[in-house]
């Protein structure tokens, strides 16, 4: 099959969704498929570092994401109106994009992430269409997922709460291909190399590090982190943290770091490859993850795997991957004094950390790439085996 991936961000700033698409169209291309993906990169900004092992043409359009993650949380509805309408502007270069591509080569199905107003304009034209989404839609598109649902040779598709979500609030079921982990690269670190990555970071044999994995914006609890990890760290000089990612943030996040008296103990490192990724988890004890909402996380997958023990809140998704004393804890979202007294029982039981850590092997032992492209292909396979005209896209 020659597929078609439309992923906004892929040219901008990466996430959860982009690492789901890309290791999706890694797996589909090892089983003889070909993945091309369109997506941009802001106006006037240097071409991107993009994966060279996958087909992408980047080309530019405004972003204005940059104002919804600057504005979110400080006014209602603006930000939101910032994000649709850089939708819109991609979705209107990608419709050139996908005419003069479907012209170069014979593309037998376009998937987009989301976007319900693009992929109902392309499959109105005959072209089987798949919508991934990394997380629930917005309200607001509830008239276009219906016409969409009942049009031909589509489908709809997600993991974690999205999927209940579906049901509950649109009222139709959408199938799910939960995301996988390469177990080859997340897995638990070699002790020698162990000590000797954690010395290079400054990190003591004795020192209980916590990391987590993130881009630096509102929503993903990093203040919430800090600010529940610092009388504990005072206290204690062992509590390190280490915080991997970019964004809006970074610089308020150090800040506070500053003003709390704790930046010592804090280490940002910024944005990550994966296997820098990877490495990171490997020198860590415990990984956390404070979002007020996460669909179903890459990042608590890859942290299981890698063989640590996982806090995050209790809301969307999280319940579904962290279970309570099996691999890891859930705290109420904006319980301080919750998470106080769960770390600092990990800080001083090695014996359950070692059975959350084994917990946590078990749990991500069940997800794989090639288990999840195996499932997209029975949805691809069936929406072309509908046949059906197939008119010019214009």
């Amino acid at each position: 099959m020659n597929l078609l991936f439309v992923n906004r961000m892929m040219g901008t700033a990466w996430g959860g969704g982009e690492n789901y698409d890309y290791n999706l169209a890694r797996e589909l291309q090892q089983m003889g498929h070909r993945v091309t993906f369109l997506t941009a990169r802001p106006l006037g900004a240097p071409p991107p570092s993009l994966p060279n092992d996958v087909e992408v043409v980047c080309f530019q359009t405004p972003y204005l994401r940059r104002y919804m993650y600057q504005l979110a949380g400080k006014i209602k509805l603006i930000p939101g109106l910032f994000a649709e309408t850089d939708l819109r502007l991609f979705a209107w270069r990608v419709r050139q994009m996908i005419r003069s591509t479907m012209e170069k080569r014979s593309i037998d199905l376009v998937q987009t992430l989301s976007i319900p107003g693009l992929a109902l304009q392309i499959a109105r034209h005959g072209v089987p269409v798949t919508m991934r989404f990394p997380g629930p839609p917005a309200w607001f598109h509830s008239q276009r997922l219906h016409m969409f649902h009942r049009l031909s040779r589509t489908a709809m598709f997600s993991h974690g709460d999205t999927v209940r979500i579906f049901e509950d609030r649109f009222g139709f079921p959408i199938e799910e291909v939960p995301p996988g982990v390469h177990d080859r690269l997340f897995q638990p670190m070699d002790p020698a190399l162990r000590r000797r990555r954690r010395a290079d970071l400054g990190i003591r044999d004795e020192d209980f590090l916590i990391s987590t994995v993130g881009r630096l914006i509102e929503g993903k609890g990093h203040r919430f982190l800090l600010e529940a990890i610092q009388p504990l760290a005072r206290e204690d000089s062992r509590l390190r943290v280490l915080i991997v990612g970019d964004g809006a943030h970074r610089k308020r996040l150090e800040q506070t770091a500053g003003h709390m008296g704790i930046r010592d103990q804090v280490i940002f490192v910024g944005q990550q490859k994966r296997d820098q990724v990877a490495a990171s988890l490997g020198i860590s004890d415990l990984f956390c993850l404070f979002s007020g909402y996460e669909n179903y996380s890459n990042a608590v997958l890859e942290a299981m795997s890698s063989g640590l023990p996982v806090m995050a809140s209790r809301v969307g998704g999280f319940p579904l991957q962290v279970q309570n004393g099996e691999n890891g804890f859930l705290v109420d979202y904006g319980d301080k004094q919750e998470f106080r007294t769960l770390a600092l029982r990990l800080l001083n039981d090695r014996d359950l950390r070692h059975h959350l850590s084994q917990g946590a092997r078990r749990f991500a032992g069940r997800f794989s790439w090639r288990a999840s492209a195996e499932r997209a292909i029975s949805i691809y396979e069936r929406l072309l085996a509908q046949g059906g005209p197939q008119r010019r896209f214009a």
